[in-house]
């Protein structure tokens, strides 16, 4: 059979046969694959195709080809944009949607001017499930990316700014402002006080058209406009949806409930345990009879504040439904503000639950004759707190010496025990650590201070050639480290469960470390592992001898001949491998 040869010829048209050659090639891979498309049709201005035997071929194929492509690209783009422009353009709210926004902004508009009004959110475009699993920073989540910049809540409160007030303004109700919180998704909030006469314009806006833009700019806003708002007054609560549905809802108040008086004041009151206009603290000189602190005691009342913020978590874990009695022991209580504060805290707590008895313990005779005076001139529930003349050391050389709690100990549920020494100077931490390991405490609260007697033994372990302990600043800290480090595994020892943490900004206090344990059966299981750990950090820094692991009975000794004895076995084998062998005969 004779093949069918089919004929092309290539009519030049400006350019070279070589160049028409490869539009011939170029429409073949056309057919094939669109992407070529755009590389073919640089040469559909310049070449036409003639197919022998297929009839005419033109370039008009390509541009219908490149069409067919634009519209389908143009489809996806928008298949996947498409969650983020459906409400792009603010006119394409329906008139229903304007008109509910509209009702809304009268209904919070009427509520500031009767006085009704407690709090306003506006509901921003939500992220995925999935993206939220990641963390809401993580801005290498696709659909966070898309969100970003986007407004997601508005929170707004009414509040009176206190500079006009200083400015001699006489009416009060013009120091009132709508102060609107913008969160944005993955950008900086924004805080804006609003005029009230500027009120309904504002909301309106964020609402329908949004122009209050992050640093991403308004069309990251716009492209994702608010879903929703929440309007909570005295009397009802109104709820706006502009979602796929737009709808309003209004639920009635409970007239039983309290009516919500909402605070108006610029400056929002921290959720503290302690009040300032507290009696004790205006005794003990730390507040003014306002409620302020004194000059040099605000970072006095942050520190009660904290302290008692953290013993108070302890104690809840501890205390039972047949708890009776809270007793609390401070090892030097010094001028008595965190004894009080503890004190005054749990016994408001738990009144009539369980009675709190506190006893706070110092060297010196005329502070604690002064404290005493003052627990006895507050009365009331102060009547339990007592202040006793004496050493940490004393206190210890009461109990008996322990090694550990003992199994068959029975616990008293009846009964919270409570220890606390902070600042105590060197080994008397030591010495109020194992205090309250024997008296079997149920909390143990220390912030220790002046680390002196691991110091020199960390001084003759470190060597010159140490890039580390070389420097004395470096041993200062590590002597630190180690003394605590110690002191925590020593108490896991004695089966408690501890923690290690800053207390409070070193802005107040250099010593600023605090070591809190709470009594634990569970760690009773591992005391061999826990003592391999405490022989091991004693040994690494050449510790000997530790206050606490002395009282506990432990000799951090034993770590150092072991050490020792693993150096030499090593020098001797590295010695015998290097010994000449002899030849084989």
């Amino acid at each position: 059979m004779r093949e069918k040869r089919k004929l092309i010829s290539v009519r030049r048209c400006k350019t070279s046969s070589i160049s028409a050659l490869m539009s011939v090639m170029l429409l073949s891979l056309t057919t094939l694959n669109p992407s070529f498309i755009f590389v073919a049709d640089a040469f559909a201005s310049v070449h036409t195709l003639t197919l022998r035997g297929m009839g005419s071929f033109h370039f008009s194929r390509l541009n219908h080809s490149r069409k067919a492509y634009d519209q389908q690209q143009q489809q996806q783009q928008q298949h996947v944009f498409e969650p983020i422009r459906q409400h792009q353009n603010p006119t394409s709210l329906t008139g229903q949607s304007q008109n509910l926004v509209k009702l809304f902004v009268d209904k919070v508009n009427t509520s500031i001017c009767t006085n009704s009004f407690v709090s306003l959110s506006l509901r921003g475009v939500k992220t995925s499930k999935s993206s939220r699993k990641k963390g809401r920073n993580d801005s290498g989540d696709e659909t966070s990316e898309t969100l970003r910049g986007s407004i997601r809540q508005v929170q707004g409160r009414l509040v009176r700014l206190g500079n006009e007030k200083k400015r001699g303004q006489q009416n009060i109700e013009d120091s009132l402002r709508l102060q609107l919180t913008l969160k944005y998704h993955l950008a900086t909030d924004i805080v804006k006080n609003i005029d009230l006469a500027d009120v309904p314009k504002t909301l309106t806006s964020l609402l329908l058209d949004p122009a209050e833009a992050s640093e991403w700019g308004v069309q990251a806003v716009r492209s994702n406009p608010l879903q929703g708002a929440l309007l909570e007054t005295t009397e009802a609560v109104w709820d706006l949806n502009l979602g796929s549905k737009p709808s309003i809802k209004r639920q009635q108040v409970k007239t039983g409930n309290d009516p919500i008086s909402p605070t108006m004041s610029h400056d929002r009151e921290k959720n503290v345990p302690l009040s300032k206009g507290a009696e004790f603290l205006r005794m003990l000189g730390v507040t003014t009879t306002d409620g302020k602190p004194r000059p040099g005691m605000a970072s006095k009342l942050r520190q009660c504040q904290k302290f008692v913020e953290i013993v108070a978590s302890l104690v809840e874990k501890t205390v039972r439904d047949e708890t009776s009695t809270i007793s609390v022991l401070d090892m030097g209580c010094g001028r008595g503000y965190l004894t009080f504060s503890l004190h005054s805290y749990l016994s408001e707590k738990y009144r009539g639950a369980a009675l709190v008895e506190t006893t706070g313990v110092d060297v010196r005779p005329k502070l604690i004759a002064e404290m005493s005076s003052i627990s006895e001139g507050l009365g009331g529930f102060f009547q339990s707190l007592k202040f006793e003349t004496g050493t940490i050391h004393q206190l210890v050389e009461q109990v008996s010496v322990l090694d550990g709690p003992s199994e068959d100990m029975a616990e008293n549920f009846s009964s919270v025990d409570i220890l606390v020494a902070l600042h105590a100077c060197d080994t008397a931490t030591d010495d109020a650590i194992y205090s309250g390991i024997a008296r079997d405490a149920d909390v143990i609260v220390v912030a220790p201070c002046c680390h002196k007697e691991v110091r020199p033994q960390l001084d003759l372990h470190a060597s010159s050639k140490d890039p580390i302990l070389k420097h004395a600043i470096y041993r200062e800290r590590m002597a630190e480290t180690v003394t605590d480090s110690l002191r925590a595994l020593l108490l896991e020892r004695a089966g408690y469960k501890v923690q290690v943490f800053e207390f409070i900004g070193g802005e107040h206090t250099a010593k600023n470390v605090m070591i809190t344990a709470v009594k634990s059966s569970r760690q009773k299981d591992n005391w061999d592992d826990i003592e391999e750990r405490i022989l091991s950090v004693a040994s690494d820094y050449g510790i000997g001898s530790q206050k606490l692991a002395q009282w506990m009975e432990i000799g951090l000794t034993l770590g150092l001949e072991l050490k020792e004895k693993s150096r030499q076995a090593k020098r001797k084998k590295i010695l015998v491998n290097r010994m000449p062998r002899s030849a084989d005969k």
